[in-house]
């Protein structure tokens, strides 16, 4: 039998079993690259859009509404019909405001869902809503708080639904690190949509006074005006305006395997321009995108204008890294300051990206069925003086923990191989990516101790990043090591001998310890993450704590410890949403 080459990455044995795993171009990825003409809007001619401020920092009740809305990301496009997230005061037609708490304040979170008939209706795929659902006309709702230490209750998960006309109430008690976390829809089988349509937005942290130096009081870190949210998305357009979501010309169903768009919209506004001021900025991006990867520079002159990152998804770092290029999976968040003091007015900083679609190793060229997106947003360098104070050399008061150190002091440290795959049919076409080979609503979720300390290690054998994703935890990576892919699928008998197709359900992850290549490389990631690329044919290893006293007290970044139900899921939104999640349950 002729095993094509899709099966024999998926089953492993491509050249040499490394990491070099490069999916083929289907003709769903070709079609798509195609399809996506740009429209000839003039980028750079709209000013950044900041979203309103919903404080929070007292505490109390909040109320959100979500509305469908009208939206303009560019006078070239018409008005494009949304999903926004409204406050009373903040009326907003795309993303919703954001959220500033303060650490140890907790509050209330009641948010109406008044959704009307879905924006991307023609897009829902009846295959992976639950039976009975009606999102076409009533879009299901569930807000989740990414990056949030929350109870169960209040996570937002994806089988936490409400309908029109029903509200819901999340409780926050912000017992954790001062951090840029984000939040967005999660409804299963509608993540891509729901938040595709306009359901995210921001959520900022801060120290309480005197606790720290991200108070958000400028002393120590640029603030209003000078800290600006980046949440960066990618979108296609119809020439009416609406929201495109192109089909897939491979399977008879509306699902694709992930989605690409040919316009950059910051902050709701499609290839914007902030005016800036000779100084320091403080800016909180967000990987808003269903599925692009961003590899982001600041361009100026052809050079690269250094940044430093003070902060990752969890919260800051001990002390500021200097960059000259950031890699942002989706779901990833960083906190970085750019120093536009030493520009002359008048100068021009573009932010570029230079990322592959799919990322890493997917093409170049659109005529490939690449999707190339150079061009984020504009920085127009203005006279004015702006924030010049240095930033701190030591950012936190004290060093956070190292995993690495509590980890080496325990003598029984449980280790989870937890793998990635890949499903595709006869025709090398891809229906599903999995978790150990498992779907969702499978029995036998991963069960963990509460205030335990665990290893996981995510064992990448699709060809494909994945950014990997944990409800309630903040947790730090160890390391990255290259394995044998094809060694690794035969251990697990997930594969059919027979053709080399991947099966559902069968077989189990074993350990990747005997097909390792080489030495385990040291992360580029520093801090607190919530959200991880696993790059393909790698294994990723993370040190995950269940609670606030994991590792016999350990002082962790987070502040309290929950027990129930919570899932672990790729946030490419497309995958996530068919299947690439699974639940995992703590227990006292």
């Amino acid at each position: 039998m002729e095993i094509s080459r899709r099966r024999l990455i998926q089953a492993g044995f491509a050249a040499a079993g490394t990491a070099a795993l490069v999916p083929p171009l289907t003709a769903q990825r070709a079609q798509r690259a195609q399809a996506a003409v740009p429209l000839g809007l003039t980028p750079f001619t709209e000013a950044l859009a900041v979203p309103g401020i919903l404080d929070m920092r007292g505490g109390g009740l909040a109320e959100l509404t979500m509305r469908n809305a009208q939206h303009r990301f560019h006078p070239g496009l018409g008005p494009t019909s949304t999903l926004s997230y409204q406050h009373a005061s903040l009326p907003m037609t795309y993303l919703g405001p954001v959220i500033v708490a303060q650490k140890g304040q907790p509050f209330t979170l009641r948010v109406h869902n008044e959704l009307g008939p879905h924006p991307l209706a023609f897009a829902v795929d009846d295959g992976l809503v639950p039976p009975g659902s009606a999102d076409r006309t009533a879009p299901r709702a569930s807000l989740h708080l990414h990056g949030g230490n929350t109870r169960s209750d209040s996570d937002g998960g994806p089988t936490d639904t409400f309908l029109p006309g029903q509200s819901y109430d999340y409780h926050y008690d912000n017992h954790q690190d001062a951090a840029g976390l984000w939040y967005h829809d999660h409804a299963l089988g509608i993540t891509r949509l729901n938040v595709y349509a306009g359901l995210a937005s921001g959520y900022l942290l801060r120290d309480a006074p005197g606790s720290g130096i991200d108070t958000g009081d400028g002393v120590h870190l640029p603030a209003s005006p000078f800290e600006v949210p980046l949440i960066i998305q990618d979108r296609v357009f119809a020439e009416d305006g609406s929201f495109a979501y192109p089909p897939n010309p491979d399977l008879d169903r509306p699902w694709s395997p992930e989605f690409f768009g040919d316009v950059a919209t910051v902050n709701g506004t499609a290839w914007p321009t902030l005016d800036v001021a000779r100084g320091k900025y403080r800016f909180r991006v967000y990987n808003g995108s269903n599925a692009r990867f961003y590899l982001l520079r600041f361009s100026h002159g052809g050079e690269s204008l250094p940044f430093e990152q003070i902060g990752t998804d969890g919260g800051l770092l001990d002390a500021p890294v200097r960059f000259t290029r950031l890699v942002l999976g989706p779901g990833e968040r960083a906190d970085i300051v750019v120093d536009f003091s030493l520009l002359a007015a008048g100068s021009a900083v573009v932010l570029a990206n230079s990322a592959r679609s799919p990322f890493p190793d997917g093409p170049v060229a659109v005529r490939r069925g690449g999707m190339p997106l150079p061009q984020i947003m504009q920085f127009r360098v203005t006279s004015a003086p702006g924030f010049t104070a240095p930033i701190p050399v030591q950012l936190r008061p004290t060093p956070m923990t190292r995993l690495a150190h509590v980890a080496a002091g325990l003598e029984d440290l449980t280790v989870r191989p937890m793998a990635l795959v890949e499903v595709v049919d006869e025709d090398d076409v891809p229906i599903t990516a999995l978790l150990n080979n498992r779907h969702f609503a499978d029995p036998y979720p991963t069960v963990v101790a509460k205030d335990s300390l665990e290893l996981w290690e995510l064992v990448n054998t699709t060809g494909d990043a994945h950014p990997i994703h944990l409800h309630f935890v903040q947790f730090q990576v160890l390391d990255r090591q290259r394995l044998h892919v094809d060694r690794y699928i035969e251990a697990t008998d997930f594969a059919d001998p027979e053709t080399g197709l991947v099966v559902p359900g069968r077989g189990a992850a074993v350990s990747p310890e005997p097909f390792l290549i080489g030495r385990p490389s040291p992360p580029p990631e520093r801090g607190w993450k919530d959200t991880i690329v696993a790059m393909p044919g790698e294994v990723t290893r993370i040190l995950v704590p269940f609670g606030a006293g994991a590792a016999g007290g350990a002082p962790l970044a987070m502040g309290s410890s929950f027990t129930g139900p919570y899932v672990w899921h790729c946030h490419i939104l497309e995958h996530e949403d068919n299947d690439m999640m699974r639940p995992y349950v703590i227990e006292a």
